[in-house]
């Protein structure tokens, strides 16, 4: 898989040649790990006393053999779906990859998917060994039920998905290949589909995201461009062929989207930095330290969206101010501009500027939005409007909606 999460380590005289290339981590900290396995082995251990149930009832005579095999293969299908929980957690089946082009991707692409689904006590071998659950052979004969009942109901999307996923699992990429094919089938536009099977195409290829694996990779792009697999995907693809320039551009799109502050900023810099040495460009500038923000008083913050009736009578390009005033009227107290396109979207008023210097924030305030074609602040006939009022300073969570055709 390209989705990394470790390094192997450096080998000798600083040339790093043989690296783990690990296939899955899981998400959350150690303390929601081990309380979601804990979980997942008391949801196992119900069902394999409803298995075994199964098999008495059949036994006995209570039930016939058509509704033992529904049965039996729900209760299959609900386990596969508990015991990926613990697989995946687990997975991180190193395979050696060469080339030293790597050096470079693969800090960038480990640091990501930590920061995207990282969880430490995944790799605890101790936590691991200690995990009860299916056997490896139980698990498989439930994956073959399942690849068995999708032949004879072809366009279930969901049985598809819990197929790939299960073969990736089990490390077998030819069969988890031909599943994401099915569900590509079925679901041609959707980018998380078009991703991971990329992802899986290039574990069968030695890692190379290229031909139709990089094809696929674009698709999920046109159809979601922020998508997070499919940017570190795309920048890998571009530096495995040389385009070191436009490796760079994809992860500073990802470098923009982590939260400042995160460790996992400084990996994805640093890797960012070796692809812009590589292609002749100075390292990426740092951002200065943003000064501190003064305390207005004003700390107005919420979510801002346009009606689905409104929709279509906005251009992304359009301006859309947002304003804070006064309950019982008067001139705005503060403002903040964004383009229609960036919506919906959070905003937040604190440390903003107010307009009315050191005077006091009123108690009882409107926040008020204006869509505006000319790109100023003046309200004009036909301008797309929405307010809210009868807040105060500090009000959380206001849904404030874009809804009302300014007369």
């Amino acid at each position: 898989m390209i989705a990394f999460v470790m390094l192997a380590g450096l080998m000798l005289a600083g040339a790093l040649l043989w690296v783990l290339y690990p296939l899955f981590s899981s998400r959350g900290q150690t303390s929601v790990g081990q309380e979601r396995q804990r979980q997942t082995d008391a949801a196992l251990a119900v069902l394999r006393e409803q298995l075994a149930e199964l098999d008495a009832e059949r036994a006995a005579g209570r039930i016939d053999d058509a509704t033992y095999a529904r049965s039996r293969d729900e209760l299959e299908r609900r386990a596969l779906e508990e015991g990926q929980g613990g697989e995946e957690t687990a997975s991180a089946g190193p395979a050696p990859v060469w080339g030293v082009a790597l050096l470079c991707v693969i800090p960038l692409t480990a640091a990501l998917v930590y920061l995207a689904v990282g969880e430490p006590d995944g790799l605890d071998p101790q936590l691991i060994a200690g995990r009860p659950g299916f056997t490896p052979e139980q698990i498989e004969q439930m994956v073959g039920g399942l690849a068995a009942r999708l032949e004879r109901e072809p366009d279930d999307v969901e049985g598809w998905t819990m197929l790939a996923r299960s073969y990736l699992v089990l490390e077998d990429y030819p069969k988890a290949l031909a599943a994401y094919a099915r569900l590509g089938a079925l679901r041609p536009d959707d980018p998380d589909v078009l991703a991971d099977w990329a992802d899986v195409m290039a574990a069968t290829r030695e890692g190379r995201v290229e031909g139709e694996a990089e094809r696929l990779v674009l698709q999920a792009l046109e159809r979601d461009p922020e998508h997070f697999k499919a940017r570190v995907l795309a920048g890998t693809a571009a530096y495995q062929r040389g385009d070191f320039a436009g490796a760079a551009t994809h992860w500073e799109r990802i470098l923009a989207a982590i939260p400042p502050g995160d460790p996992a900023a400084d990996s994805v810099r640093a890797s960012i930095d070796e692809a812009r040495a590589r292609a002749g460009l100075p390292p990426l500038p740092r951002a200065e330290p943003a000064p501190q923000a003064a305390d207005t008083g004003l700390r107005l913050q919420g979510r801002l969206t346009i009606a689905e009736g409104l929709r279509a009578q906005v251009a992304a390009d359009d301006t859309v101010f947002v304003f804070v005033r006064p309950a019982e009227g008067g001139m705005p107290l503060a403002a903040l501009r964004y383009r229609a396109g960036e919506l919906p979207r959070d905003f937040d008023f604190a440390g903003v500027p107010l307009m009315i210097g050191d005077a006091p924030v009123p108690e009882r305030l409107v926040v008020m939005a204006r869509v505006s074609k000319s790109g100023d602040a003046t309200a004009r006939a036909g301008d797309l409007e929405g307010a809210v009022s009868g807040l105060s300073p500090d009000a959380a969570g206001v849904s404030l909606v874009i809804d009302t055709v300014r007369p």
